[in-house]
């Protein structure tokens, strides 16, 4: 029974790598709609910001197929990596959010192709199994999204112009992967930063009229 056991664990474990050419591919995805909805793309679809922003707002995220799963570059499978609201409806303080996408959300609006996550392949990386691997890149971008606050934000946890989705997945790009953000992807967050400031006053009022109500 104990052997068994022992057993059935390693087949969970063992590393099963589907397509050698995509291990280690890394996607940006744009989602129509954030889960904090503050910067989906229908809150900035106002005016003559429309036109130019169209489907490159919304909420910002990156995927590592670490086993090569993808069936092909529009429909991303690995470990998702982003920056969320820990709570949205009572606070903007962000936190760090990993997990497995084996589908598409019907959210998402975009997918690109950047690179390969090559800088990940350490000693440690290689000789682990996919449960290792899997939290070495967790564990490794968690430490980049306390880095990125600490640095970037100056330690300030709150959302805003400076503390949001999209610098965090460009942080991760070029900082940890020394990938290129890819010149078809535009965000408001470089191009209208005041509307970010707007959105959170307007969700900092949001949230203290729910907590005195």
């Amino acid at each position: 029974m104990g052997n068994y056991f022992f057993k059935e664990k390693e087949k969970e474990m063992s590393l099963v790598e589907v397509n050698q050419e995509r291990v280690l591919d890394v996607y940006l995805n744009v989602y129509s709609n954030s889960s904090d909805e503050l910067i989906g793309a229908r809150i900035y679809k106002k005016g003559a910001v429309e036109e130019y922003i169209g489907t490159n707002a919304g909420h910002y995220s990156i995927i590592i197929d670490r086993n090569g799963e993808s069936d092909d570059d529009d429909h991303p499978v690995g470990l998702e990596i982003h920056l969320v609201m820990k709570d949205a409806m009572n606070s903007i303080e962000t936190g760090f959010k990993e997990s497995e996408r084996s589908s598409n959300s019907t959210k998402l609006i975009r997918t690109v192709k950047v690179g390969k996550a090559l800088l990940i392949k350490t000693k440690e990386y290689v000789e682990g199994d996919d449960y290792d691997r899997k939290a070495i890149i967790g564990n490794r971008f968690h430490e980049s999204f306390y880095t990125f606050i600490k640095e970037i934000c100056g330690g300030d946890n709150s959302w805003g112009r400076k503390n949001n989705c999209h610098n965090f997945a460009k942080y991760c790009l070029e900082e940890e992967l020394h990938l290129k953000w890819p010149e078809t992807v535009q965000s408001p967050c470089d191009n209208y930063p005041f509307l970010l400031d707007t959105l959170k006053i307007q969700k900092s009022a949001s949230i203290q009229t729910n907590q005195s109500s």
